[in-house]
């Protein structure tokens, strides 16, 4: 999603950029009492002194850009997962989260017991706190939490705490 808000911030500073510029070229013109350059400047005046509010064109157009309005505004103040994790243990250093997780995935997954395993990072001031879901025995939970504590600890340098999840894989009839 966040390269879609790039585009998105993108395409509308380069719409704006060619407006504004449009628009000074315009004013450059009138000021020198030329022919305009793309805008029928009649025309736009009496579009312009002849619009009324209630008008149905006025409002689907005002109601269009409102909403694409609010659209990006959501976009960007919505709180997205950081890629990287602060290596707490060792200052200015990071792992990419996708990584991580992968890893810890892995780990998780081959405690004996285990078929598969899922795991999501989350980091709350500087501490790992990950999320595992595996799928196989649930009597191997303790060694699923110790596995994925133990590497927490060698990753991040300490471990608070790990929230495992085993569920017992379904059979199919």
């Amino acid at each position: 999603m966040r390269v879609i808000n790039r585009l998105a911030s993108l395409l509308l500073g380069l719409a704006l950029l060619a407006g504004g510029l449009l628009a000074a070229v315009e004013a450059v013109l009138v000021w020198l009492d030329r022919a305009p350059l793309l805008i029928d400047r009649q025309g736009w005046y009496d579009t312009l002194t002849t619009t009324r509010f209630s008008d149905n064109g006025f409002l689907v157009v005002a109601i269009v850009v409102g909403l694409a309005g609010l659209l990006l505004l959501v976009l960007q103040l919505r709180r997205w997962r950081p890629t990287r994790l602060s290596v707490p243990a060792a200052q200015g250093w990071h792992v990419q989260r996708r990584s991580a997780e992968r890893l810890l995935a892995g780990v998780a997954g081959g405690a004996s017991g285990v078929s598969t395993a899922r795991v999501r990072l989350r980091e709350r001031r500087g501490d790992w706190r990950p999320f595992v879901t595996a799928v196989g025995d649930p009597s191997a939970r303790p060694q699923v939490e110790a596995a994925v504590r133990d590497e927490v600890a060698r990753l991040a340098g300490r471990s608070n705490g790990v929230n495992v999840t085993v569920v017992q894989k379904r059979r199919v009839s």
